[in-house]
């Protein structure tokens, strides 16, 4: 079969091209390129901006946000910290040839959560919160607008500064992006 009589026999004029028509440089298309415009779409139709002063106000909630994912993840780990830290009243199961007789450990001991106990039903809703708003924040830096990316990154940055300081561990076994 001929290529120019496949494409005779296709009609054109039926379909309508112009709904599709971006030559007015107006495109509501999602930028897949770093750039540094006013005009942006955040998460919800809704939630635009058409001024240096709105991406500016986007920007400090963006970055604030980021310092508060930071401070939650530190929260979220002192929490399970102070749930495992066998005390005498203490709901966890701790082996009792871990720690000798007496109760003393030489070496840490592991604790145990039963699947529902409160402790872990605790983690399990602020793990189902932490994971959330990772993936929001990805979203927004996905948005690949320089000055909301660099809002996220600095706010993750400051968080760091104010919470990391006190963690108990280099390796963060709560971050999801690793």
């Amino acid at each position: 079969m001929n290529h120019n009589d496949m494409m005779a026999a296709h009609d054109h004029s039926a379909h309508d091209h112009g709904a599709h028509d971006m030559s007015d440089g107006c495109s509501h298309g999602h930028a897949m390129v770093f750039h540094a415009g006013v005009q942006q779409e955040i998460l919800f139709r809704g939630w635009e901006t058409t001024t240096a002063l709105e991406l500016f106000g986007s920007a400090v909630a963006i970055f604030l946000a980021s310092v508060l994912y930071e401070g939650f993840k530190y929260y979220r780990e002192a929490l399970h910290a102070s749930a495992v830290t066998p005390t005498g009243d203490s709901q966890v199961n701790i082996a009792k040839n871990e720690c000798g007789a007496r109760g003393t450990c030489s070496g840490p001991a592991v604790v145990k959560y039963s699947m529902f106990s409160t402790a872990h039903i605790v983690q399990t809703f602020l793990h189902v919160i932490q994971s959330t708003v990772s993936y929001v924040l990805m979203l927004v830096f996905m948005t690949y607008n320089v000055w909301l990316c660099l809002a996220l990154v600095l706010g993750l940055g400051l968080g760091y500064f104010f919470f990391g300081w006190k963690k108990s561990t280099v390796v963060d076994t709560n971050e999801h992006c690793q």
